[in-house]
């Protein structure tokens, strides 16, 4: 039973931050909020790596969010758009350049974006 209330719980939190960032990205096609000065060079690192998943027209880091729920950033991306999480200004690679897991800490990162 408290592993079924822990499961939706993570699962809702997943699924806002996913509405979150769905949201943001509406905004920021509106032309209400900042784009990543280098969008462009991200979304083509991204178009590059081996996570990358096309779905319709679509680009994604890893499996679609709604096709996957739980994941491991690492290993299945993190089921965004690869373009509007490019623009994205406060979004980051789940990734280094090695294919290792990315770290962000005080203000320091090393993903495939900041290297």
């Amino acid at each position: 039973m408290a592993f079924a209330c822990c499961s939706r719980s993570s699962r809702f939190a997943s699924l806002s931050r996913a509405a979150a960032k769905y949201a943001s990205a509406v905004v920021r096609r509106a032309g209400a909020t900042a784009v990543h000065p280098d969008w462009t060079v991200r979304a083509e690192i991204c178009e590059r790596c081996p996570l990358r998943v096309v779905q319709g027209s679509v680009s994604y880091c890893g499996q679609p969010m709604q096709r996957k729920l739980f994941r491991d950033p690492m290993t299945d991306g993190c089921g965004c758009p690869t373009w509007d999480k490019a623009k994205a200004p406060d979004e980051h690679c789940p990734l280094t350049a090695r294919h290792e897991a990315a770290v962000t800490s005080a203000g320091s990162c090393d993903c495939k974006w900041c290297a």
